[in-house]
């Protein structure tokens, strides 16, 4: 269908690279490929939007260190993710500890 054409046009546009964007505010971080999709967090959730602009923004250079709560929940639903990868198969790091110190 017409819808699928476009769509397989959408897909073959390059991302930017982060280098190429000169200086990064809040309308060109938008064009940045961000590693956070589909998270299954609670709809409205406002977490959600500042872990997709740290990807936006860090990329594959984020870490994350994560004490249990809801971002434990949403960020390692096993046996999906809802952090994604760059083309070449890169992407932010994330680990989940129970204790609260896990980032010391």
């Amino acid at each position: 269908t017409e819808q699928q054409r476009h769509f397989a046009y959408f897909q073959t546009l390059p991302e930017l690279k982060r280098i190429d964007i000169k200086r990064v505010d809040a309308r060109s971080s938008q064009l940045l490929q961000p590693l956070f999709e589909f998270s299954g967090a609670c709809s409205g959730c406002g977490e959600t939007s500042y872990i997709k602009l740290l990807t936006q923004l860090f990329g594959d250079r984020l870490l994350i260190a994560n004490a249990t709560g809801c971002s434990s929940i949403y960020g390692g639903n096993l046996p999906t993710t809802p952090y994604s990868t760059d083309s070449q198969g890169r992407g932010p790091a994330w680990a989940n500890s129970l204790f609260e110190d896990n980032a010391e």
